[in-house]
């Protein structure tokens, strides 16, 4: 006759097995949401009993209590996380990198005819063409064109540059506020994972939401995290503390010293000033304040010595109607990139290319022109004009090409981490089926004793001791 313990035995094992069903069921729910990691139930036999009571007399042993589930186990290794989110925020830096530069070639075109080389040697090319026929109006007046158009590209130059610093200084203020969305998030996390592992649960889906949070924090700022032993996680950025306990600290941005002050900089609350050690925030504030700026630095360095060398010889000759001691270029001092411009006053038979008054055909100053173009007056007198950008712009490329190769480097090892953690933690389809097969088994083999149970009971208690009524 089935006794108490052995249905309570039984009806422990299909809830236990049902219970087994419905964490499976939960893993291939999630197979495809972001930060989920694959959670299994850890079985253990439930505590014995003794078949001759608590005295343990004349019985033959103990007798099994049947299955019961120890823990809800969520499959992770913090060595993967931490090894993973190094590389991928270093990965993220180099891509920020990468895409704001190429933004930049495609601003500059200098493989284009709208380069700025082209546009140097069609001014040359002008010089040259006025030197043989110093008279002509119309080569004068092409001259005038030319100039004008170096101008413009020079201006262009720098609108663009300071169009896309501002852009990155807009992608700058929305990462810190994603920041700090997700310190405070994580902080969040942090009390309810410590409060439910106080009382004895676990929290695994918790701590996927709060490892996503992490994740994400590193490919912004490079950030690493260390787990206390009640569970919380303590977040910093370059030996900085951004989250300890449940309290997040929150970082601000504030605008830049003048001429920069349509720009920021990131603080921390302290006003020490944010140093990403890498991620995203690293890589845009690199570029917009250092590969940017030199950009511009070149262009102005560039302006400058074209405008010195041309005025420097313009003012010393004569146009066809004697005008002279006119500067051919005009321009602020420390943006002389961004205003460079024909003197409005010159037109073209004020264009000097006579080094003498009242000699109209005299060319002398139209050949200093054309000599310019190989005068080394750049780089301490080592470079000429030409070559001065031309180093520039080599520069920028193996800059570009150097982010491109380090993204693409760096990506095929976060793939790798990333595909180590996902074999650990992630979900198989095919392995949950094999599993939740296994468990519909067991499920449906105890039910089947309860069943028995159930039959045995009913013989028992409505078909013993009929006879003779």
């Amino acid at each position: 006759m089935p006794t108490l313990s052995s249905i309570s035995t039984s009806l422990q094992a299909v809830l236990t097995q049902s219970h087994v069903l419905e964490i499976t069921q939960h893993n291939i729910a999630n197979a495809s949401t972001p930060g989920y990691r694959r959670q299994s139930a850890i079985l253990t036999a439930s505590v014995p009993s003794s078949y001759g009571g608590s005295e343990f007399v004349n019985g033959p042993g103990m007798r099994g209590g049947g299955v019961a589930i120890a823990k809800i186990q969520r499959f992770n290794l913090e060595f993967f996380d931490g090894r993973f989110r190094t590389v991928s925020a270093e990965t993220k830096n180099w891509e920020a990198q990468s895409e704001i530069l190429t933004q930049l070639e495609a601003t500059l075109a200098e493989t284009s005819e709208d380069g700025l080389l082209p546009k140097l040697d069609q001014f040359w090319a002008g010089w040259q063409s006025l030197s043989s026929d110093p008279t002509n109006v119309s080569l004068r007046g092409v001259l005038l064109d030319d100039a004008s158009s170096l101008a413009t590209a020079f201006n262009r130059r720098v609108e663009q540059i300071n169009l896309l610093r501002g852009d990155q200084n807009l992608s700058i203020i929305s990462q810190v506020d994603k920041v700090n969305s997700l310190a405070d998030e994580v902080a969040k996390l942090n009390a309810e994972i410590s409060h439910v592992l106080s009382i004895g649960e676990q929290p695994n889906d918790l701590m996927d939401k709060r490892d996503l949070a992490l994740d994400q924090l590193s490919d912004l700022t490079g950030s690493v995290s260390y787990e206390q032993k009640n569970g919380e996680m303590v977040v910093s950025i370059g030996g900085h503390v951004l989250v300890v306990g449940h309290e997040a600290i929150k970082l601000t941005t504030k605008p830049k010293p003048s001429p920069d002050s349509t720009l920021v900089d990131v603080y921390w609350a302290d006003n020490q000033v944010l140093i990403p050690p890498s991620g995203k925030l690293k890589g845009t504030l690199e570029v917009r304040d250092q590969i940017l700026t030199g950009q511009l630095a070149g262009l102005n360095t560039l302006a400058s010595g074209l405008m010195t060398q041309v005025n420097a010889i313009h003012t010393t000759g004569y146009g066809i109607n004697n005008a002279t001691g006119m500067n051919f270029f005009t321009g602020t001092v420390g943006n002389e990139a961004g205003t460079i411009a024909v003197n409005p006053l010159l037109d073209a038979a004020s264009i000097a290319t006579s080094r003498n008054i009242n000699e109209v055909g005299n060319n002398g100053i139209a050949l200093d022109m054309v000599a310019l173009k190989s005068f080394k007056g750049m780089a301490t007198n080592t470079a000429t004009l030409n070559e001065y950008y031309n180093a520039q712009i080599t520069d920028l490329a193996v800059t570009t090409q150097r982010a491109a190769n380090n993204t693409y480097q760096h990506g095929l090892v976060a793939k790798a981490l990333s595909d180590q953690r996902e074999s650990v933690a992630g979900v198989s389809l095919d392995e949950e089926a094999a599993n939740m097969a296994k468990a519909q088994k067991a499920y449906q083999a105890a039910a089947r004793v309860l069943t028995t149970f159930d039959e045995l009971l009913d013989l028992v208690i409505n078909r013993m001791g009929l006879a003779g009524r």
